[in-house]
């Protein structure tokens, strides 16, 4: 695990794919966006302390993008980020 290993949440697509996991959509809307900051600072957070970086766009193909070294690296850092709770498990 290395300082050079990004993970980038593309957030149009972020946003999309948990809002489909939500039977509720115009609740599920107000509770993302009233915690997706706070989710992303917690995100980043986790990321720093096993010496990733979490980066952001808004882009809307793909939930997530990791760029490392190796493709050992990427599967490591895919296999950190699956063990993070999503925000529906985060938000208190």
């Amino acid at each position: 695990m290395t300082a050079s290993t990004t993970i980038t949440l593309h957030l149009r697509a972020y946003r999309e794919r948990a809002l489909m996991l939500q039977p509720e959509r115009r609740e599920a809307e107000a509770a993302y966006d009233a915690n997706i900051h706070d989710y992303l600072r917690f995100l980043a957070d986790e990321a720093a302390k096993v010496g990733y970086t979490l980066t952001t766009d808004h882009g809307d193909s793909i939930e997530y993008s990791i760029h490392a070294p190796s493709h050992d690296e990427k599967q490591a850092a895919h296999d950190w980020l699956a063990t993070l709770p999503d925000i529906w498990n985060w938000i208190p």
